[in-house]
């Protein structure tokens, strides 16, 4: 199970009137573990919640409202095929029969906004077929390949198919092995679905509509999937852009780690991704640095990559923290004495650019800031490699994403509150 950190909400239900009573976990509104079998002395004469601190000033405080957060589907122990075995926190799902196709299906439908689903695929063998999907409520009666029209299903297959009401629309997508992760993106206001592998969009269709429900369908036995309760974390972080490569850096998994095998010169990679407003969010692990070896991790300009110098001039506009602990900004170091960082550590940015701010974080914690960004500008996170053979990785699911989203609620919880006790000067009246 993951760590749970500052700003995390942890919680448990618990239902004494099962025999014997059970017990399940929320991490953040997930599910994380289940237990069954309470009973004995201990539960018949009572129990009370406890909490026990492991360090001092640890602190926690109890939520008032607490209630079971809707959070991300898990797959339902009832609207499934009966070959279809579930795990007791209801986030993985087997097949266990080689005969007929059979659907497992999500616990909650959509009918409107926007949601994400992302499945990672435990196992599945070489060229054998599995779906994700979109899908009426009784989905999980299908037992075909490809499912009726009735229940207006959209899915995305492992031999790279898209599929709509019973019909193959495109072929020749990418395909689908053990260990690859299957999203989609279900937007109802445009009536549009995005299918993802591995967070790469690989193909679209339209006509959404009515209430539909996430699922998996199965055609061999053994072939499983886990549902990811972070999916939106792991969408919004980007890959580098292969496009825009400069000479000697080579990228692999899926264009999420780089390697500067020319060791020379300073050359510099960017993320896919470009940002004009709102916050956003970016953390790479280092994978390979000598001790006297140099890196360079912020964010500038698109033009970045053509940059070969270990500070980028001005005319990149960037902001960004060396291994050596030093802040630059624009072209100058503007301060040092920051953390270092090297091997195995893992550095990340949070910014805002509507406060035109920059935080840099080392393994989770602040060790700089950058106020005053130049407003009006596309920026695109960034690293620089000293001369050396080294390599980096984007991590996919970043552990500053936690402090993301704190930050996030936070901002809007303020808003909120001066929102709700502003005042016009117009309605304020002397004695």
């Amino acid at each position: 199970r993951e760590d749970f950190l500052t700003g995390d909400t942890f919680g448990m239900l618990i239902d004494l009137e099962a025999d014997p009573g059970t017990i399940t976990f929320y991490r953040n509104g997930y599910p994380v573990g289940y237990y069954v079998g309470l009973e004995g002395p201990g539960i018949v004469n009572g129990i009370r919640p406890c909490v026990t601190f492991g360090y001092t000033n640890y602190c926690c405080r109890i939520n008032p409202c607490a209630r079971l957060p809707a959070g991300t589907p898990r797959w339902d122990m009832i609207c499934k095929s009966p070959d279809i075995k579930v795990s007791h926190d209801h986030l993985s799902c087997t097949n266990t029969s080689w005969n007929r196709s059979h659907t497992a299906r999500g616990t909650s439908g959509f009918s409107s906004g926007t949601f994400y689903f992302e499945v990672r695929v435990n196992y599945i063998k070489l060229g054998g077929y599995i779906a994700l999907c979109l899908g009426t409520h009784d989905i999980y009666n299908n037992q075909a390949v490809y499912p009726p029209a009735y229940y207006n299903c959209f899915a995305y297959t492992s031999q790279g198919e898209l599929l709509r009401g019973g019909e193959i629309v495109a072929k020749g997508l990418p395909r689908v092995v053990t260990g690859d992760d299957m999203g989609l993106r279900a937007d109802f206001a445009n009536g549009l679905i995005i299918f993802y592998r591995n967070r790469h969009p690989v193909g679209e269709m339209e006509g959404l509509r009515g209430e539909l429900f996430p699922a998996m369908i199965f055609a061999n036995e053994h072939y499983s999937a886990t549902i990811h309760t972070n999916a939106r974390e792991r969408l919004a972080v980007p890959s580098f852009d292969a496009e825009a490569l400069p000479r000697g850096v080579h990228l692999s998994q899926y264009d999420m780690h780089a390697r500067n095998s020319g060791g020379r010169g300073f050359p510099t990679i960017r993320a896919a991704a470009r940002y004009r407003d709102g916050s956003f969010f970016f953390e790479i692990t280092v994978e390979k640095l000598s001790h006297s070896g140099f890196l360079l991790m912020g964010i500038g300009s698109s033009t970045i990559i053509h940059n070969n110098q270990y500070l980028p001039s001005e005319k990149y506009n960037s902001y960004g923290l060396s291994s050596s602990g030093e802040l630059m900004a624009i072209g100058e170091v503007v301060s040092g004495g920051h953390q270092y960082y090297g091997e195995g550590d893992k550095v990340g940015l949070i910014c805002n650019l509507d406060k035109r701010v920059v935080t840099f974080y080392v393994n989770s914690h602040q060790v700089g800031e950058i106020r005053n960004l130049t407003p009006f500008m596309e920026y695109a996170p960034f690293v620089v490699f000293g001369n050396g053979t080294f390599e980096v990785t984007i991590n996919r699911v970043p552990e500053i994403g936690k402090i993301f989203n704190v930050k996030e609620k936070t901002a809007l919880e303020s808003n909120a509150s001066r929102q709700e006790h502003f005042v016009h000067p117009d309605y304020i009246k002397d004695d």
